[in-house]
């Protein structure tokens, strides 16, 4: 593809940051949060007069945009200094600019979201199958405390922590089961647990 027509080129826009693509789309939010309202910014300027404002602010885009290896604006965007600086006035194919500036600053959003949005996926994904893990390891807690305690099993208090521990039980519960179990009453801690 020609790099003068391409809206964003993130192996470019690594490649000047290290290969930091958290930098990059960082640098990439800044852009889009600064220059989204570029249009209505740069003709409020024009209509001031103020060229001197109105070429920096198209001159530092120009810089920023080749650097993030946004090349289409990159371009377009020399066309539009080039006439501020020498004619004092916006340049016929301006629209054309402004909907490639638009083109770019959705692209980019919609780049930047992503990683948001599939890490938001994973994480809920990953709490989804703690939840899983978790209630596995609960209800097995549960089956060999249980079966301990019909078979009047001793039990040691670092087993009946890590059963209870992964049963989940409320304080109250827990503390009900510890103090049947270390007085010996396992029907009472069966009582406890809901097992008939």
């Amino acid at each position: 593809m020609d790099k003068s027509t391409t809206l964003v080129d993130l192996e470019f826009g690594m490649s000047q940051l290290s290969g930091n693509k958290k930098l990059l789309f960082t640098l990439l939010g800044k852009f889009t949060d600064e220059y989204r309202l570029l249009d209505a910014n740069l003709q409020a300027l024009m209509e001031k007069e103020q060229y001197d404002d109105a070429y920096s602010l198209m001159h530092t885009l120009k810089g920023v945009t080749g650097n993030l290896g946004l090349f289409a604006l990159h371009n377009d965007s020399k066309q539009i200094e080039s006439a501020i600086r020498n004619e004092q006035q916006l340049p016929g194919n301006y629209p054309q600019f402004v909907v490639l500036l638009n083109d770019t600053v959705a692209e980019v959003d919609s780049l930047t979201a992503e990683p948001a949005a599939s890490e938001a996926q994973t994480n809920a994904t990953n709490n989804v199958t703690n939840n899983v893990t978790n209630s596995a390891a609960a209800e097995r807690a549960e089956k060999q405390l249980v079966a301990a305690l019909k078979a009047s099993e001793f039990i040691s208090q670092t087993t009946l922590d890590e059963w209870l521990n992964a049963m989940n039980l409320s304080d109250e519960k827990r503390e009900a089961i510890i103090e049947a179990v270390d007085e010996l009453d396992y029907e009472e801690a069966l009582a406890t647990l809901d097992v008939k």
